[in-house]
């Protein structure tokens, strides 16, 4: 949400921490994410279960229930659709329909330099250097989003997704994050993942592209 509740005029409640995010209340889709974190040998992460009003405050209260040093330690996943996607062999990388992209909260996606950048990643050939072909890239609808990842909205994690063939882009951004670490969604709405940049990137193949720029205010 953009702005603040009434509530977070005052102190925001703490959050509670439970590294192994284990119990009766863990859902399915939850533990999906736990699994993919624990197969990728991610031994910096941590799991944060967050008020339920958590999205009613902004950035900086956010920031002090995660226990962030920074606004900027703060991400969420987003899926991109390739409209003008061409089906090719096998799968790739550098040319799918979907990517899920990671941006902190204080960045926006800037859509021409996620074309350029997609385009650089292509092999020599005619698509490389068609203008058109990554010209209509657009957040995907919500319930493609769920579909494909498994997550719902303000839970997307970039661990456990259902479709695996998806390629996951961390913003070039999120690099200079100093501690380097961040925090993102962990399956759930009101679970928070965190963990150390470099084993993120190494724990879910992320591809580090410029792609994103400075914004104003909260998403």
């Amino acid at each position: 949400m953009n702005g603040t509740s009434p509530a977070s005029k005052s102190s925001p409640p703490s959050s509670s921490n439970d590294g192994d995010a284990s119990g009766d209340a863990i859902t399915p889709d939850l533990r999906r994410a736990k699994r993919h974190v624990q197969e990728s040998r991610c031994h910096s992460s941590t799991w944060r279960l967050c008020p339920p009003d958590y999205y009613a405050f902004d950035l900086e209260e956010r920031m002090r229930i995660l226990g962030a040093h920074s606004t900027s330690q703060l991400c969420k996943a987003c899926l991109f659709e390739n409209r003008n996607f061409v089906q090719g062999r096998g799968a790739d990388p550098t040319n799918s329909r979907y990517y899920l992209i990671v941006v902190q909260y204080v960045e926006s996606i800037n859509v021409k330099k996620l074309a350029s950048e997609l385009r650089g990643l292509r092999p020599p050939g005619p698509r490389r250097f068609d203008p058109g072909y990554f010209a209509d890239l657009r957040l995907a609808p919500e319930d493609t989003s769920a579909k494909l990842t498994g997550y719902g909205h303000n839970g997307v994690s970039p661990f456990g997704m259902l479709d695996k063939t998806i390629p996951v882009i961390m913003c070039k951004s999120i690099m200079n994050v100093r501690p380097k670490f961040i925090w993102m969604g962990g399956g759930h709405k009101d679970w928070k993942l965190g963990m150390a940049v470099s084993e993120f990137t190494r724990g879910v193949n992320a591809i580090v592209l410029d792609v994103s720029e400075p914004r104003s205010g909260a998403a």
